[in-house]
């Protein structure tokens, strides 16, 4: 059979990446004014001051962890994940409150590729290694406490870091998971119709890198996907404003996110403001209802003040004590 016969075929290959390649060219970009109410976390009136001195861990990569530990003479333990873009600092007034109640002594790591995590700012090595650094902090934890009772949980994208870690292959090492105003991907039926501001992405570039990954290609997987629209006056130089596509994608429930909310443990709550400009609370109590999984919706608060007002603290205080 003549070779003009099969050139067509031998050009598909060529076509499919030459477009992939292209497409991740294109870079995120901020656009708009709005954003989260970052005024609702006022570090100053929140106890920042009483945070711990950061620790670190080294993972089993040999890179450095760091996190802050909230002690407590207390068997349950509890692992509290941030949210993007920033890192476990606004999270102390809430860990304060669950280890200064002998609720649980908490951990609250920072994410790798944010502050002090990681030697890349922005970026892991591999999807996956999110979890891997979960399960050596679990580890650490268990040093002093081998019989330690341990719940995860976290905020917005921490709370899917959480849920995909808990409904993952290794959810037998913890006991619980909690999610607060948990952010569930683009195409959960939480999303908004009014987008907030906060992240911007290069859906081409995420779809160029998509493609190349199918065909197992990922040397390109560093390339940053998504920025985040922080206002300047909030800025200290401790936030991580861009993520690559390894991080993106890690630090967030998969794709198809229905297993991971199926696949979490009997012992799960979700609690979500009702003005949450990030996410349509009232759409959560029917994702979850035949998962088993309890949903708390609390009037009048928005993305930050989940983590921030004493009634969502004392509702999470009371479901922990009961675990």
């Amino acid at each position: 059979m003549h070779w003009k016969f099969w050139l067509p075929f031998l050009l598909i290959p060529v076509i499919y990446l030459a477009i992939a390649f292209s497409m991740t060219l294109i870079t995120p970009q901020v656009g708009g004014a709005g954003s989260l109410n970052f005024e609702r976390l006022n570090f100053s009136d929140n106890n920042i001051a009483r945070a711990p001195t950061l620790q670190t861990f080294n993972a089993r990569d040999g890179q450095a962890i760091s996190y802050a530990h909230y002690p407590a003479d207390a068997n349950r333990k509890v692992i509290l994940l941030h949210g993007s873009g920033y890192h476990g600092a606004y999270l102390t007034p809430l860990a304060l409150k669950l280890a200064d109640a002998g609720t649980a002594d908490v951990y609250v790591p920072n994410v790798r590729g944010h502050l002090g995590s990681g030697d890349t700012r922005g970026d892991i090595n591999y999807i996956g290694q999110l979890e891997d650094d979960l399960v050596d902090l679990i580890a650490l934890i268990r040093e002093s406490d081998p019989d330690a009772n341990i719940i995860i949980g976290g905020h917005s994208s921490g709370g899917a870091l959480a849920m995909r870690f808990a409904a993952g292959d290794n959810g037998a090492l913890i006991e619980g998971y909690f999610g607060l105003a948990p952010f569930l991907g683009p195409d959960a039926p939480v999303m908004p119709e009014t987008d907030s501001g906060w992240a911007h992405i290069s859906l081409p570039r995420i779809i160029g890198l998509s493609m190349l990954n199918n065909v197992g290609i990922h040397w390109l997987d560093g390339r940053e996907t998504i920025r985040f629209n922080m206002p300047d006056a909030y800025r200290d130089g401790t936030e991580t404003l861009a993520y690559s596509w390894r991080l993106m994608t890690n630090f967030a429930l998969h794709r198809d996110y229905e297993p991971d909310i199926a696949g979490l443990p009997d012992a799960s709550l979700i609690i979500v403001g009702r003005n949450d400009e990030a996410l349509n609370a009232e759409a959560f109590p029917n994702l979850f209802k035949d998962m088993g999984t309890d949903v708390k919706l609390i009037d009048g608060l928005d993305h930050f003040g989940i983590v921030l007002d004493e009634r969502a603290m004392d509702a999470l205080n009371t479901w922990l004590s009961a675990q």
